[in-house]
C-alpha cells in the first residue's frame, strides 16, 4: 500500500480548481449580496455550497492518515506507528505555522485549520471504524448546537449578539481571537471539518484499488449529492423568505426544523460531491494510467500545496492593485480563474518532470521527516 494512488492526486488538483473558481467569485457574490435581504435560502446556497472544495481536500486529507495506518500494519512494527503519527502532528504543525504566515495576508486562510484538523486526524490514528462513524456522529451534534447557541453564521440572538461582535472583531493573534475562528466562525468550524476528516480516514481504510469499490464511492456520492439537492430543489418555493438578521428565539418549531433541514442537506451535499470526485478521479487514473493528458492534472495534485499559497499571494497582490484603483470585485472572475488553473496545470507538468516534489511539498518533508 505504499505505492502512491494517482487517482487522489487527480481529485486533489480538482479540488483545487473549485477553490480557485470560487474564490475568485467571492467579490461578485459579496457585492450582489450586500445588496439582497437574505432568507433561509440565499443563505444556504452562498454560505454553505462553495465549502465543498475545503470538504474534498479534508476527505482527502483523512484519506492521507489512514494510508499511514495501512503500512503501518505492513511493517507490523509498533514503534513505526508511534513514529509515523509523530511526522503527521509535525506536518499538522508545518501547516498550522503556514496558515498564521499566510494569516498576514488573509485573514480567511484555511491552512491553520487543515493542521488542527490532521492533527486531531493523527491522534485518532488507531480508533476502530465504529468509534469513527461515532466521532462523526458527535461533531456533527456539535456543530448544530453551536450553530444555534451561538450565532456562527447569519442569525442573531440579541441577547448574545453584542459579545459574539466583540469576538469577531478580536486580534486574530489572540487566545480569544484564534479560539473564535477556529471554533465559532462560519465556514471554519473546526468540529465540521473533523467530521469529514473522520469520514476520509474511513474511506482511506477501504480497499480502492478494487473496481467495485471505486464504483461505489463514486454512484454512493452522486446518489446522496443528487437526493440532498433534490430535496432542497423540491421545497425551494416553500422556504420563507426570512429577514437577514433575526433572533433564534423569534422562530418557530417550523423554521427551526427548515434551518436544520438545510444544515443536513448541505452536510449531505457536500460529502456526497467530494465521494464523487474521489471515486470518479479513482476511476479515470486506473482506467487511463499512461495517458498523456492525465499526467498534468495529477502533478498538479501532488503540488496542491504550493500552488494554493502562490495563489493566496497572487489573488491578495491583485486585490491590493484593484483597491488602488478603487475597483472593488475582479472584473473578470471566471476569466481570471481559469487562466490562473492553467498556469498550475502546465507550471506542474514541467516542474515534475524535474523535480519529485513542490517547493512547500519538499520543504514539508524535510523539516518533519
Amino acid at each position: 500500500m505504499d505505492r502512491r494512488i494517482a487517482g487522489y492526486d487527480l481529485a486533489r488538483s480538482l479540488a483545487l480548481f473549485w477553490l480557485v473558481v470560487v474564490n475568485f467569485s467571492v467579490g461578485v457574490e459579496n457585492a450582489d449580496l450586500e445588496k439582497a435581504d437574505h432568507g433561509l435560502f440565499q443563505w444556504q446556497v452562498h454560505h454553505l455550497i462553495p465549502v465543498g472544495a475545503t470538504t474534498v481536500f479534508l476527505v482527502l486529507a483523512g484519506i492521507g492518515v489512514s494510508l499511514l495506518k495501512q503500512r503501518d500494519q505492513i511493517t507490523k512494527d509498533t514503534r513505526e506507528s508511534t513514529d509515523s503519527r509523530k511526522r503527521l502532528i509535525k506536518r499538522a504543525a508545518f501547516l498550522l505555522a503556514t496558515g498564521i504566515c499566510l494569516n498576514l495576508i488573509w485573514q480567511e486562510d484555511v491552512l491553520r485549520f487543515y493542521g488542527i484538523s490532521i492533527a486531531i486526524g493523527a491522534l485518532l490514528l488507531t480508533v476502530s471504524n465504529r468509534w469513527l462513524w461515532s466521532l462523526v456522529f458527535v461533531c456533527v451534534a456539535i456543530y448544530v448546537v453551536c450553530v444555534f447557541l451561538f450565532d456562527c453564521f447569519l442569525f442573531h440572538d440579541y441577547e448574545i449578539v453584542g459579545n459574539l461582535e466583540t469576538l469577531r472583531n478580536s486580534d486574530p493573534w489572540t487566545a480569544q481571537g484564534m479560539l473564535f475562528r477556529a471554533f465559532l466562525n462560519g465556514f471554519f468550524f473546526i468540529f465540521l471539518w473533523i467530521a469529514f476528516l473522520l469520514i476520509g480516514m474511513w474511506l482511506g481504510r477501504q480497499d480502492v484499488r478494487h473496481p467495485r469499490t471505486r464504483w461505489t464511492v463514486f454512484f454512493g456520492g452522486v446518489v446522496v449529492a443528487l437526493v440532498a439537492k433534490c430535496a432542497l430543489w423540491l421545497g425551494l418555493f416553500d422556504i420563507p423568505q426570512l429577514p437577514g438578521k433575526f433572533s433564534l428565539l423569534e422562530l418557530d418549531i417550523e423554521n427551526i426544523l427548515l434551518l436544520l433541514l438545510l444544515l443536513a442537506i448541505d452536510f449531505f451535499t457536500n460529502g456526497g460531491t467530494a465521494f464523487a470526485i474521489i471515486g470518479g478521479s479513482l476511476i479515470l487514473a486506473e482506467r487511463y494510467p499512461d495517458v498523456k493528458w492525465t499526467k498534468p492534472f495529477i502533478a498538479t495534485g501532488q503540488l496542491a500545496l504550493t500552488l494554493y499559497v502562490v495563489y493566496l499571494v497572487i489573488r491578495m497582490g491583485l486585490s491590493k492593485v484593484l483597491e488602488v484603483l478603487e475597483i472593488y470585485a475582479y472584473p473578470l472572475p471566471t476569466e481570471s480563474a481559469v487562466i490562473f488553473c492553467i498556469c498550475a496545470v502546465i507550471f506542474s507538468h514541467f516542474w515534475r518532470k524535474r523535480f519529485e516534489r513542490g517547493p512547500l511539498e519538499w520543504s514539508m518533508r524535510r523539516i518533519t521527516g
